[in-house]
């Protein structure tokens, strides 16, 4: 459905000044700084062009001093006591006037990079921050790969492909109108001529092709999604790829969408630069016909001379600006399903990045001392018609301890993510303290967890920096991160075999770790803050049984000073639990100690069966 909307969104028309909605007022604001500075650029290109004019007929006929009546009273007015020198003067001037529109030109050229390229990292930023600040349940239906590439490419292009083809073809479009200005004013039919034998063959090729290269904007988003997305699978799978043999598949993949990806940035890059071949043909053999048609009519040399030197010079400043003005046009066409794409994926979001996000800011957690209650939860998953839980009522005192048990997508998991605050009921509700758990109060639940997901993840980053995950090397308490190794015993490991301990670097999602290693950490990382709250889910299925042992003794020691949730598969790990759930198909089926369940409930007698048996 998505990309259904984004297709029809394109297809409504091609407006590209659709891209301002995205910046602030303040950014707007930059921009018509910097088209005043474009305007400017252009008069002073045209008035260089028409400085070459005077001069050049001033020196093949000096006597003009005498017959114009601008040049005569600057001879006067700067009581210049011969010709020689007064042509000297007019020449600096020129030249004067020529570096003055190039140090303007220099300078738009300047503000315009310094603009597009300063809102390409503000823009990375707002998107960035606008993903981190939605539900985790629109994490659920998108492809990392895709975000990671949106904020990261989908946003350079934008700048690249579009802000600033967008700015130099604004420019530019000054630069040509100043100059056909000036031409006109001194031969109107010669720049009528020039005009539509420069102009004619840009417009037809543009024309031709303007809805293609909209299209191939929109597949080039898809081709790029699909190389960034094979590259990443092939990456985080590369273990089961190796053991499999199953490289070819991934190269193949990523070859097959790069190769397109290549063939649609050829095709746009050609309509743009085509027409410079024909432009400079028809460029020079019009300087060659001018010539002809002044010497047809009658035209002396000193007459010839300037008026060529003039088209000349006019055409040295044209030729650039059409070529580059055609060029970013077919860019900004090109690109400007990008500006959509970004456009869209900003909507619905927060823009603004707030400054607290750049400092670590602890946010006070949630007065917690007597229960969590959730009264008559349902949830469904959106686009799905099943219920997920149905109708859940349960309570969890203060330092207690519970586990979720039931078969596989009984509904545990997302019990669970809902007393996290990662997802949001359906309806019923979530009460800490007999408070409700909102979005706003709900950054400060969660401060009061920790939390031990079935799949750790590490960073490509130190052992400490893993454990005192997302806070900044200066503010971690160093002396925490032991006590939590400690906890998770995965401190002798560190100190004893790991060769620079809490500093050896853990390589790429801990890939130079075992999964024993890589969980204990993940439980340090949970214990690190000392939660009110701790959070297991399958927390030490990868642990030998003498760790796991070991770990929940030292959790059990904790479980009189912190409230326990386990999501278990394992029944050696909830048979101490003050009371046990028993979900099956969304709903809490029984509940009670283990013994009494294992005694009364049949289905957990099944379990129990099921669990000896394989141990």
């Amino acid at each position: 459905m998505k990309k259904v909307h984004f297709l029809h969104s394109f297809l409504r028309g091609f407006s590209p000044l659709s891209f301002l909605k995205i910046f602030t007022t303040q950014e707007k604001r930059q921009m018509f700084i910097l088209l005043f500075l474009m305007i400017l650029m252009g008069l002073f290109q045209a008035i260089g062009v028409a400085s070459i004019l005077p001069f050049m007929n001033l020196v093949l006929n000096p006597e003009m001093v005498e017959t114009n009546q601008w040049l005569k009273w600057f001879y006067q007015w700067g009581n210049f006591q011969n010709l020689q020198s007064f042509v000297i003067t007019v020449g600096f001037i020129t030249l004067g006037i020529i570096i003055l529109a190039n140090a303007i030109s220099a300078l738009t050229v300047w503000m315009r990079l310094r603009f597009t390229w300063r809102n390409n990292h503000l823009l990375s930023q707002k998107l960035l921050y606008s993903y981190l600040s939605r539900p985790y349940s629109f994490f659920l239906n998108r492809n990392s790969a895709d975000l990671g590439k949106n904020v990261l490419s989908e946003v350079q292009q934008l700048t690249n492909g579009f802000l600033i083809p967008f700015f130099t073809m604004i420019s530019d479009l000054f630069v040509v109108l100043f100059v056909l200005l000036l031409l006109f004013f001194v031969n109107p039919s010669t720049t009528l001529v020039t005009l539509l034998l420069l102009g004619v063959p840009y417009f037809i090729v543009y024309w031709l092709n303007r809805r293609r290269l909209g299209i191939t904007g929109v597949q080039r988003i898809r081709t790029n999604r699909e190389r960034y997305t094979s590259v990443n699978e092939a990456f985080g799978g590369i273990k089961d790829l190796k053991l499999m043999g199953r490289e070819s598949y991934y190269f193949k993949k990523f070859s097959s969408a790069s190769h397109l990806f290549s063939n649609l940035m050829i095709s746009h890059s050609l309509i743009g630069s085509l027409p410079r071949f024909a432009l400079e043909t028809i460029a020079f053999g019009g300087i060659i016909v001018l010539v002809l048609y002044l010497l047809r009519t009658g035209g002396s040399a000193s007459e010839i001379i300037p008026m060529v030197s003039l088209y000349a010079f006019a055409g040295y400043r044209l030729m650039p600006a059409l070529q580059q003005f055609f060029l970013s046009l077919t860019q900004v066409r090109f690109n400007y399903p990008t500006v959509l794409k970004v456009t869209e994926e900003l909507s619905g979001a927060e823009q603004v990045v707030p400054e607290g996000i750049q400092n670590f800011v602890d946010k006070p957690p949630l007065p917690f001392q007597k229960e969590i209650r959730l009264e008559r939860v349902n949830f469904y998953y959106p686009e799905v018609k099943e219920p997920v839980l149905r109708d859940i009522s349960l309570t969890i005192p203060w330092r207690t301890s519970v586990a979720f048990v039931g078969p596989t997508g009984s509904g545990k998991t997302t019990t669970v993510d809902l007393i996290l605050g990662l997802l949001d009921p359906t309806s019923g509700e979530i009460l800490i303290d007999g408070i409700p758990l909102t979005n706003g109060n709900k950054a400060n639940w969660q401060e009061n967890l920790g939390y031990v997901p079935q799949q750790i993840f590490l960073s490509d980053d130190t052992v400490t920096n893993n454990i005192a995950f997302g806070i900044p090397e200066q503010i971690i308490d160093h002396q925490a991160v032991e006590l939590a190794a400690r906890t998770a015993g995965i401190h002798d490991f560190i100190i004893n075999e790991l060769p620079k301990d809490y500093q050896t670097i853990v390589g790429e999602r801990g890939i130079r770790l075992s999964g024993g290693q890589r969980q204990r950490i993940g439980i340090a990382r949970a214990l690190y803050h000392d939660p009110e709250v701790l959070v297991l889910d399958e927390a030490t299925s990868s642990l030998d049984v003498i760790t796991e042992e070991m770990v929940y003794q030292a959790i059990e020691n904790l479980s009189k000073m912190k409230t326990l949730i386990i999501i278990a598969h394992r029944l050696s790990t909830v048979r101490n639990c003050d009371t046990i759930y028993l979900i099956d198909r969304g709903s809490i089926i029984a509940q009670g100690k283990f013994d009494v369940l294992a005694n009364e409930n049949p289905q957990f007698q099944e379990i129990v069966r099921k669990y000896d048996r394989h141990n």
